[in-house]
């Protein structure tokens, strides 16, 4: 297992490498375009000496061009942005470049008693609430929706292409049936449809891959709760990842055409019907 990470780092280090950025009129580009990656705990690259590892940490090793995973523990789409990630990355995103964007196991909550400063309002409406935050601040929360249109159109704006995904399931079961519905997911597929972004249904390519595994053997892979994997349960979440991308609804992923080798190889969980 030690010598497989070790390949398995090797290979996510060398993605790493990119050219830099040439300005072209008022948008900057570079040679290769690069994949960068909002999200969560779920997605997020830990230590080498953690039992716990994110799928993105994964993910370069099916793709054939550079990720730049940026996912942050804890965080949600409001606080990737008040915390000034999201300008982070949008700073290091020019023109031809994706943007994928997979939230919601943190922007769950009530805003107005959430003392992590995190939740949001549910659903994808442009409603909002004013709430006093843990500092005493007053800060208006929008929903959901409207934190992730923001996020597109601040891609759109870079010439950057946005890409939803739904978030990977947490390992809750119901006897031998494994949760299938997460609304924040639904949300994200509603924005996604609402602003012609791609969607990548990873949650339902998750949700299948564990299912078809049974809850004994899937918790093998959540170390230390239902929500985070282990590194053998994180590459296996970047696998249905890619087989989100190479089973894709609706037309050809924008992703497929730079999978590599690793990422063709990746069969299960099969496609399923759209």
């Amino acid at each position: 297992m030690q010598i497989l990470n070790y390949i398995l780092s090797f290979a996510v280090t060398t993605s790493l490498v990119s050219a830099a950025p040439v300005e072209t009129g008022e948008l900057q580009t570079r040679a290769t375009p690069k994949l960068l990656i909002c999200s969560d705990s779920t997605t997020a690259n830990y230590a080498s000496t953690s039992v716990l590892q994110g799928w993105g940490y994964y993910i370069g090793t099916y793709l054939s061009f550079t990720v730049s995973n940026l996912a942050r523990n804890g965080r949600s789409t409001r606080s990737f942005i008040n915390e000034g990630l999201w300008s982070s990355l949008l700073s290091s995103t020019v023109a031809g470049d994706f943007v994928l964007i997979e939230m919601g196991h943190n922007d769950d909550g009530d805003p107005t008693t959430d003392t992590a400063d995190r939740a949001t309002l549910p659903g994808i409406a442009n409603n909002s609430v004013v709430v006093t935050t843990s500092t005493g601040a007053t800060e208006t929360v929008y929903s959901f929706g409207w934190y992730l249109r923001k996020m597109i159109s601040d891609v759109r704006a870079k010439g950057a292409t946005p890409i939803l995904s739904g978030m990977v399931n947490r390992n809750y079961w119901s006897g031998s049936t494994l949760q299938s519905s997460w609304p924040f997911a639904d949300y994200a597929k509603a924005v996604a449809a609402q602003t012609a972004v791609e969607y990548v249904d990873h949650t339902r390519y998750s949700v299948a891959l564990f299912q078809a595994m049974g809850a004994t053997q899937a918790k093998t892979y959540f170390p230390n709760d239902n929500t985070h994997t282990n590194w053998a349960g994180a590459n296996l979440n970047a696998q249905t990842f890619v087989q989100a991308v190479k089973c894709h609804c609706g037309g050809t992923s924008v992703l497929k055409k730079y999978l590599n080798s690793n990422g063709n190889a990746v069969t299960n969980p099969a496609c399923l019907s759209c």
